[in-house]
């Protein structure tokens, strides 16, 4: 569905693009003009774009390590790109760790980074603007680790409070680029202090714009509400680095052909969030919504409200030996959608191994499905990476929801006549896929 024709213009629209990590040799740049060139398309014209870190990546050579130069080439490429389809249209940029040299915290490069990046934009780090009469708060990171200084906690929570004073009951949408521990998946990492943490998701007004996990947009565990508190809502990546889906044994799955965003309509109290896919020009299943005077859709409730996932009736799977694995098939379950959480594709198996004669489980492990590309398969078909001795086997296949929830089983045997040797594979090449 093409998505740059709206019905209605809303009280307020934006873009929020990121961790496209574009590098000063040019990877990332298809996609960043991709993704001007597709929301400069639409009408009525949107209102701003949002940045959420990790548009730029500072990084040396090949291979990656620890990078010793700040880099102005991905700031030329940006403000070309801006100035081509994007130049009356505001711009707010929140710094990610990769806009800071990679692994370096040196005092001086850091310094350089955070010069080069208020040049580039012609803004400070943090700030606070208005636009339609809705506020953002954009909430800078002091260094390459995500650490944000007290002064600048302190600066946020005042001007977040002024902005909550100042627009009735309309959302304020705060953008930084590392999420709160623990609300959206992935969230580990602590990077805000515990009073600016509960500060941030106080109030139901508040909606955090976050990125730096990867996870895709189609998982409904990317948006997050606190029980009669605020939003968080992940941003996914936009280009060079890994998909992150942290349920699988894969966890890292490099995609090179994919770029996804979000797109904001704000009607109000009331807030749509699109998903993206930048390269196919097409909004990808159901929005999100959030009304700051409404009902919570996406709080941990969800899990009690959810379903459990079923494969079809008569469904059957077709499992045999393949290198770096076994190679599975089966027509894919699906799950009864949750209420406003698009949630009908199952992201994920666990396969349980028994050898023939046995009856504990030999091996184990959960394995994602396609549900984070734009249009997934009616089947499964994939290799499940796992190594297993010569002999015959059952393997029970469970579909698991988003929401942890799992279906009945189908089982299959298969006969291993050699052992299965896994790939060798690279899980960061911090050139092309940077982790976090």
């Amino acid at each position: 569905m093409n998505f740059t024709q709206r019905n209605e213009k809303p009280s307020l629209s934006f873009g929020v693009l990121s961790d496209l990590h574009m590098t000063h040799r040019g990877e990332g740049l298809q996609k960043l003009s991709r993704y001007m060139a597709l929301f400069s398309e639409i009408t009525p014209k949107i209102d701003a774009h949002v940045f959420a870190g990790d548009i730029i990546y500072q990084i040396d050579v090949s291979g990656g390590g620890t990078c010793e130069t700040v880099y102005h080439e991905p700031y030329l490429y940006l403000g070309a790109a801006l100035q081509r389809y994007a130049k009356d249209t505001p711009l707010l940029y929140a710094i990610g760790n990769h806009e800071y040299p990679q692994h370096n915290l040196s005092p001086e490069l850091t310094a350089e980074a955070r010069r080069l990046m208020e040049e580039a934009t012609g803004k400070p780090l943090h700030y606070h603007e208005e636009i339609n009469g809705y506020h953002f708060v954009v909430v800078d990171i002091a260094n390459y680790a995500c650490d944000i200084t007290e002064e600048t906690e302190k600066w946020a929570m005042k001007e977040i409070c002024k902005a909550l004073s100042a627009s009735d009951n309309k959302p304020v949408f705060v953008v930084y680029h590392p999420p709160i521990y623990h609300t959206v998946e992935g969230a580990e990492g602590n990077h805000h202090s515990e009073k600016f943490a509960a500060f941030l998701l106080s109030n139901r007004r508040i909606i955090n714009i976050c990125g730096h996990l990867h996870t895709p947009m189609q998982s409904p565990l990317t948006i997050w509400q606190k029980k009669n508190g605020a939003t968080v809502i992940h941003a996914p990546m936009a280009a060079v680095g890994y998909v992150v889906v942290p349920g699988s044994a894969a966890r890292h799955l490099p995609r090179i052909d994919q770029s996804q965003a979000l797109y904001f309509e704000v009607f109000g109290s009331r807030v749509l969030i699109h998903k993206i896919d930048v390269l196919e020009g097409k909004e990808v299943g159901e929005p999100w919504e959030i009304d700051t005077t409404g009902a919570l859709h996406y709080t941990d409730k969800r899990k009690s409200l959810s379903a459990k996932p079923a494969f079809p009736k008569g469904a059957k799977a077709k499992v045999r030996a393949a290198e770096g694995g076994v190679l599975v098939s089966f027509p894919k379950a699906y799950n009864p959608k949750t209420p406003f959480n698009d949630d009908s594709e199952v992201p994920y198996y666990r396969f349980a191994f028994t050898r023939k004669g046995e009856t504990e489980e030999c091996a184990s492990l959960t394995w994602h499905s396609d549900f984070y590309m734009t249009t997934p398969r009616d089947a499964f078909e994939d290799t499940v990476r796992i190594s297993l001795e010569k002999g015959d086997y059952r393997v029970k296949i469970t579909p698991v929801s988003h929401f942890g929830k799992t279906g009945r089983s189908i089982s299959a045997t298969f006969s291993v006549t050699e052992k299965t040797a896994l790939p060798y594979v690279r899980m960061e090449d911090p050139d092309l896929f940077p982790l976090l």
